[in-house]
C-alpha cells in the first residue's frame, strides 16, 4: 500500500538534511496564465515559472509548487542539472498552442525554431521569413489578431468602468431614498392670533 507523500517542507532543517538524500528532485519550467495581463489584454498571456517537483521513494503523489528561493538553495545540485539543461529564454505572452488559428503541425515546427508565442512570430524577420511556407499570411492574421484583442480588451476596461459608475450611482440614488423615507414630514406651525389692547377695549365699549 502506498503512503501518501510527506511533504518535507513541514519538517524541521535537520530532518529535512536528513530527507534531501533520499528524496527525487526535479526542477522544470512550467506556463502559468497570467490572469491580470489576460484581462488587460484581452487574450490568453502566459509567463515562464520555475517548478520543483518533490518526490519520496515509496510514495504516491509528488509535491508540484513554484520553486521558492530555498529550493535554489536546499538542491543546489539539482538546480544547477536543470540550468544546464534549459535554455534562458523567456516566453511570456500567448503560446502558439493557445491560439486558434494556427494548426497545431505549424505550432511544431515554428518551435523547432524558437517561435512558441503570437508575439515572437509577429516579431519574425523577413530575412528569416523565407524558411516558412506561407509565413507572411500567418504574420498578418497574428497582428491584426492581436491588435483586435487590445481593442476587445480596451472595450472590456471600458464597459467595466462604467458599469462601477453606474453602480454606484444607484447605490447613492437608493441612499438618497432611504433618507427621504426616513426623514419625518414637515408639520406646519398654526399659529396664534394676537389680540391688541385696542380691540379689547372697543369690545368692551
Amino acid at each position: 500500500m502506498q503512503l501518501a507523500n510527506p511533504n518535507p517542507d513541514d519538517f524541521s532543517l535537520n530532518q529535512q538534511k536528513d530527507m534531501d538524500a533520499t528524496l527525487l528532485v526535479r526542477f522544470y519550467v512550467k506556463a502559468v496564465q497570467d490572469k491580470v495581463a489576460t484581462a488587460k489584454e484581452g487574450r490568453p498571456i502566459f509567463k515562464d515559472v520555475e517548478y520543483v517537483e518533490i518526490r519520496t521513494p515509496g510514495c504516491r503523489d509528488p509535491i508540484a509548487r513554484p520553486a521558492k528561493p530555498h529550493d535554489l538553495e536546499r538542491f543546489p545540485r539539482h538546480y544547477e542539472a536543470f540550468k544546464n539543461r534549459t535554455s534562458q529564454e523567456v516566453n511570456d505572452g500567448t503560446p502558439l498552442s493557445e491560439w486558434p488559428l494556427i494548426p497545431r503541425s505549424q505550432v511544431e515546427e515554428l518551435a523547432f525554431f524558437n517561435v512558441k508565442t503570437v508575439e515572437q512570430l509577429v516579431a519574425i524577420p523577413d530575412s528569416s521569413a523565407a524558411k516558412f511556407m506561407g509565413i507572411n499570411a500567418l504574420k498578418a492574421k497574428a497582428k491584426s489578431w492581436l491588435e483586435a484583442s487590445k481593442e476587445a480588451a480596451k472595450a472590456s476596461e471600458l464597459k467595466t468602468e462604467l458599469d462601477k459608475r453606474d453602480k454606484e450611482l444607484a447605490e447613492l440614488r437608493a441612499m438618497v431614498e432611504e433618507l427621504k423615507a426616513a426623514k419625518p414630514p414637515l408639520r406646519k406651525k398654526v399659529g396664534t392670533k394676537k389680540v391688541t389692547r385696542k380691540k379689547v377695549s372697543a369690545k368692551k365699549e
